[in-house]
C-alpha cells in the first residue's frame, strides 16, 4: 500500500548543518516517484519550510506541509489550505495577558510576520531565521492584537523554563494544548490539535487509513504523531520519551535516519 510520510524538520528532516542531505533528498524524491505522499509537519511558518519543500520537489508530487504543530496544511501544489485551526480569540489574550507577570517571553506568526512585545525576547534571531519572516515589534501587543493566530510561541532560557510554563499551563490547561518544541519553546495550539490529530485529519481526508501513515521525529511536539501513526519512528537523536513509545528507532539526523528507514522498509 502507498504511505502517507509525514516528517519533522529540525533534528529528523535536516541535519546539524541545518541541511537536508544529498542521500534524504534523493529518497524521499523517489517515494514520491512511487506514489507515496510526504507531508512536512513542523512547528514552524510555511515560509520557513518553503526552501525544505521546493528541496524535495513536493509541489510537483502534491505533497502538503503541516505548520504551527498541526495548525495549519497547505497542498504546496495548489497552495490550497486544507486544514486550518485558530486559537480562542478572548482566551488568548487572556493568556497573553497573564504571561506578562511570569519569566517568559513570547512571539506570535500572523501573515510571515513575528510580532513581539520586546526586542529583547529570548531567541528571536532563532525565530526569525527559522521561519524567514519580518519582525513586528508591537510594545502594546496584548492589547492591540486584532487577529486570530494559529499559535503562541513562548520562549526563555531552558534552565528558567519550567516554572513559567507550568503556570500557564496550570491556568489555561482547558483552554489549549501546550507542548515543548525545544527545551527554550513552549507552543499553545488551539485546543484538540496536534501534529498527531493533524495527521490522522489529513489521513481521512486524502482516504488513507491510519495504518498506512508513518511519522519521524524527534522532540516533545512530535510525540502524538509518533504515538498516532500506523508507524511511529523516532530518530536515533530524539528524546528519550520519544523513543520509548516509537514503533521504530532509525538512525540519527547526522546519519540519515529518514533515508536509513525508507529505504529499507518503503521503497520497491
Amino acid at each position: 500500500m502507498k504511505k502517507l510520510i509525514s516528517i519533522d524538520i529540525d533534528g529528523t528532516l535536516i541535519n546539524s548543518k541545518h541541511e537536508i542531505s544529498e542521500r534524504t533528498k534523493k529518497t524521499l524524491i523517489e517515494a514520491q516517484k512511487q506514489g507515496h505522499k510526504i507531508m512536512i509537519s513542523s512547528g514552524r511558518s510555511p515560509k520557513g519550510v518553503e526552501k525544505y519543500y521546493k528541496e524535495l520537489e513536493l509541489d510537483k508530487y502534491e505533497g502538503y506541509i503541516c505548520n504551527y504543530n498541526g495548525a495549519v496544511v497547505t497542498d504546496v501544489k495548489t497552495n490550497e489550505v486544507i486544514i486550518n485551526h485558530t486559537l480562542n480569540f478572548d482566551k488568548m489574550k487572556e493568556m497573553l495577558k497573564f504571561s506578562k507577570t511570569q519569566d517568559i517571553y513570547f512571539v506570535i506568526y500572523f501573515n510571515n510576520i513575528v510580532y513581539t512585545n520586546n526586542l529583547s525576547t529570548y531567541n528571536l534571531d532563532d525565530v526569525l531565521i527559522k521561519n524567514d519572516t519580518l519582525l513586528k515589534y508591537v510594545p502594546n501587543l496584548v492589547d492591540s492584537i486584532d487577529f486570530k493566530p494559529n499559535n503562541i510561541l513562548f520562549t526563555q532560557d531552558a534552565s528558567k523554563m519550567t516554572e513559567p510554563s507550568k503556570n500557564i499551563f496550570d491556568k489555561f490547561k482547558d483552554d489549549f494544548e501546550f507542548v515543548y518544541s525545544e527545551p527554550f519553546y513552549f507552543e499553545a495550539m488551539p485546543k484538540n490539535v496536534s501534529k498527531g490529530e493533524t495527521l490522522v485529519e489529513v489521513a481521512e481526508k486524502l482516504g488513507y487509513r491510519i495504518e498506512d501513515t508513518i511519522a519521524f521525529g524527534d522532540q516533545g511536539n512530535d510525540f502524538t504523531m509518533i504515538k498516532l501513526a500506523g508507524t511511529g519512528v523516532a530518530m536515533g537523536n530524539a528524546i528519550d520519551e520519544l523513543k520509548e513509545n516509537a514503533d521504530f528507532i532509525t538512525k540519527t539526523n547526522d546519519e540519515d535516519g529518514v533515508a536509513y528507514y525508507i529505504e529499507k522498509y518503503i521503497l520497491d
